[in-house]
């Protein structure tokens, strides 16, 4: 299993993160701490009404396939030995789409977001030229961390409930690639 670790000697990083590429094996692992950590956080954000389970198995019904046929790729976060959160995402020949970023709430504001953006800009391909997003219009945070991103809203899905959002690869590239 490939296994990124970055440690760095900065006092702002209290944690050391490790960042894995989810292999196929890994799904059963880790498909239920990683709906505990969406749930938690969609709770706060954007509450369906729906019961734990019944969102659990809507998600899993849209997400397993995905990754079992290689239409999204996952990063499984570490802190320790503890999963702190996911990025899922998925690339084309000119487009990085950032389909999904979860942490646990306590790893927010430890630099983590940093971490993941910097190690990012290490496996997309350098010739990416835009980057993507569509984020629910009552997730005000997920809308800011896009505009903070370099992203622009720039339409709505048909049900005029979720926000789309594009911009440049190279803006991102050139805000996390360095240390």
């Amino acid at each position: 299993m490939h296994t990124e670790k970055l440690e760095f000697a900065d006092d702002n990083f209290m944690n050391r993160f490790e960042f894995r590429q989810m292999k196929t094996e890994d799904i059963t692992a880790f498909i239920d701490e990683m709906f505990s950590i969406l749930a938690s956080n969609m709770d706060s954000v954007a509450p369906t009404g729906n019961s734990y389970i019944e969102d659990y198995n809507i998600w899993r019904k849209s997400t397993v396939p995905a990754w079992i046929k290689g239409n999204s790729s996952v990063i499984l976060i570490f802190c320790k030995d503890d999963l702190c959160g996911y990025f899922q995402y998925s690339i084309n020949d000119t487009t990085f789409k950032m389909e999904e970023i979860q942490f646990k709430q306590e790893y927010r504001g430890s630099g983590l977001f940093s971490e993941l953006y910097h190690y990012l800009t290490t496996i997309v391909p350098v010739q990416t030229k835009y980057v993507d997003a569509i984020t629910r219009k009552e997730n005000i945070k997920s809308q800011e961390i896009l505009k903070h991103l370099g992203l622009i809203a720039v339409g709505e899905n048909k049900n005029r409930k979720s926000i789309y959002f594009e911009g440049e690869y190279k803006t991102i590239f050139e805000r996390y690639s360095k240390k």
